[in-house]
């Protein structure tokens, strides 16, 4: 059960929320079942949820279809050729050494280390741009091996004349599955 100072009743919550609105400070255990809220909640909230029948879930087939229609090869290939062609960053990092100064020091043997730190800081970020674009390639490279066409080889068709075959076995299928396995030892020697 969930009151307020004042006495009043609200709707009952989840053991785990009460707990939570405990540790938080925001409510305190009057007894093993009952909290007390620490201040009421305001009247203006809205306790409906808005969104509950726009949220599904389980998403019906068709919206999983709608989803699904984005991911083609078309677009594949295109996020592809966008990695590939962005180097904005690469750019950015060519002009920002450029414009680097060493700094000359009157004293023998002393180096610009500022200048070092930097060119190394804008190493660090061309290196971790380009991991990050290696695993976003990868994560293509997987939905473009997905998304092609499967063709069907050799041993495709032989398995499935092989599970014809010992479905309903006729003299004809048992010809033609005697002929692909000759074949199919003759390609082994």
């Amino acid at each position: 059960m969930v009151v307020d100072e004042q006495g009043k009743q609200y709707e009952a919550t989840y053991p785990k929320r009460a707990k939570g609105l405990v540790k938080n400070g925001r409510a305190r255990f009057i007894d093993e079942k009952t909290i007390c809220l620490a201040c009421p909640p305001n009247e203006w909230e809205d306790n409906e949820m808005a969104d509950y029948e726009t949220f599904s879930p389980n998403p019906s087939v068709e919206d999983m279809a709608a989803g699904a229609s984005k991911y083609t090869l078309d677009y594949v290939l295109m996020q592809i050729e966008r990695i590939a062609g962005d180097t904005g960053h690469l750019e950015q990092v060519l002009a920002d050494l450029a414009a680097l100064e060493p700094k000359v020091s009157d004293t023998p043997g002393v180096t610009d280390t500022a200048g070092q730190a930097k060119a190394q800081a804008l190493k660090e970020v061309v290196q971790s741009r380009e991991a990050t674009n290696r695993q976003i390639l990868a994560l293509y490279e997987k939905m473009y091996d997905d998304l092609k066409p499967k063709t069907e080889t050799l041993q495709d068709k032989a398995l499935a004349l092989v599970g014809r075959a010992m479905e309903c076995p006729s003299l004809e299928e048992k010809s033609a599955l005697s002929d692909l396995l000759d074949t199919i030892r003759h390609l082994g020697r």
